[in-house]
């Protein structure tokens, strides 16, 4: 699909419903430099009629950005003077100074079911999610921008798109979970809500000054337009693995994890594509168990390949005891860095991101028909997000470059059969 089938776009902004100090800073930790070039990006499916209507979904913003814990999310990034003269200007987030971007819009030419029957799900992010980066004007550029889209016969999708400056994955999809908590909530019982983190200078860990961390890459200056040039051009796609498929890798690999299997069966296909001196080490994207909203909860380690090892059954053995975080290490590069590079982590290798703790979104009873993730600003070696298992199927998104695409379908195809 070329063409935008999306039309009628409305952008209107939203703030919270009581006033807050509008200078209040909250700056911004080295885990959340580490991953300011990167956007997560997420649709929900609705089919047919709810118990909710659009007014209602615009409604409820104003008191969820009421909630201490996001405070943040309607502000903008600001400038603070490095002591370097030679170094950028750090950035930090000025709260409350922009509020949050509703766009309203209409597909007209499909139903919800349409459209997810078509075999392209690249079209989710493409279209249904305001596609918002932050700069070139970037002390004017929101954090985050919903998108809610009206479909033929009453159907709606609600696109998320979250600079990843705020949090991670999970902190998205606890936000969305937490705007359907507020329009579900009926009597005298509270939701629970996020805890709004407590920012201390090394949180998360100690810092390591000496180390050199590979699991992300310096990248050229994008000064005030944060977001990464690709050197090639990138495409995405999604693979279905049916709940027999993951029974019978289960049971050829029954050492390992549902999850570190499908994290060896991809690595091993893309070393089949691209040759071993680019894939022999990995990312892998985790996660502490937490409720609050910040990166610092992220987990950052990295496998390296050892000796000739290719097989789905090594490879997830490496992964499952072999994994070095490096959380302190990459703090203590940007923190001795001192704002004057730009790194990105997904995709400085080939990155693997576990989305099993996400939040289910629920509206007054109503789960998605069908949620969509992905991570936008992805490095030329790819990203592979790893869904929660669902009642017939476990998915996975897989960003990479376009040429290679067909080769790993291909390559996935024959380690499944």
């Amino acid at each position: 699909m070329e063409a935008s089938p999306v039309t009628d776009m409305k952008i209107s902004s939203v703030v919270p419903a009581s006033m807050t100090g509008e200078n209040k800073p909250r700056h911004l930790t080295a885990m959340d430099l580490a991953v300011k070039l990167h956007y997560v990006r997420a649709v929900y499916f609705f089919k047919g009629t709810r118990d909710f209507t659009i007014v209602d979904l615009k409604n409820i913003t104003f008191p969820l950005l009421d909630l201490p814990c996001y405070d943040h999310v309607t502000g903008r990034i600001r400038l603070l003077g490095n002591k370097n003269p030679s170094a950028q200007a750090i950035p930090y987030i000025r709260c409350n100074d922009s509020g949050m971007r509703i766009v309203e819009a209409k597909v007209e030419g499909f139903t919800v079911q349409e459209w997810l029957d078509l075999d392209d799900r690249s079209i989710d992010h493409r279209f249904l999610v305001y596609d918002h980066v932050l700069g070139p004007d970037l002390l004017y550029s929101p954090l985050v921008y919903l998108q809610i889209t009206h479909f033929k016969c009453g159907g709606l999708s609600v696109g998320l798109s979250w600079a990843h400056v705020l949090g991670d994955v999970v902190s998205a999809s606890t936000f969305m979970k937490t705007m359907g908590q507020l329009m579900s909530t009926r009597g005298p019982s509270k939701p629970v809500y996020p805890k709004k983190p407590e920012l201390t200078p090394h949180a998360n860990g100690q810092v390591d000054d000496d180390g050199q961390a590979i699991s992300i890459k310096k990248v050229e200056s994008v000064g005030e337009y944060w977001l990464l040039s690709n050197k090639c051009k990138m495409g995405r796609f999604n693979i279905k693995f049916s709940l027999e498929q993951i029974d019978r890798l289960m049971a050829k690999y029954q050492s390992s994890s549902e999850v570190d299997i499908l994290y060896a069966l991809i690595w091993s296909s893309i070393l089949n594509i691209r040759g071993e001196k680019d894939t022999n080490v990995i990312t892998i994207c985790d996660r502490k168990t937490s409720s609050t909203c910040w990166n610092d909860d992220l987990v950052i380690s990295v496998v390296e390949r050892k000796d000739e090892m290719t097989e789905v059954s090594e490879l997830a053995g490496l992964i499952a005891n072999e994994r070095k975080e490096e959380n302190g290490v990459i703090k203590g590069m940007i923190e001795k860095d001192r704002g004057y590079s730009d790194f990105i982590t997904y995709g400085a290798n080939l990155t693997f991101v576990n989305l099993d703790m996400c939040d289910e979104l629920e509206i007054k009873g109503e789960k998605p028909d069908f949620v969509n993730y992905t991570i936008h600003g992805v490095g030329d070696k790819g990203v592979v997000l790893v869904f929660p298992k669902g009642k017939f199927a476990r998915a996975v998104s897989v960003v990479m470059p376009e040429e290679e695409l067909a080769k790993l379908k291909i390559e996935v195809n024959n380690m499944i059969m």
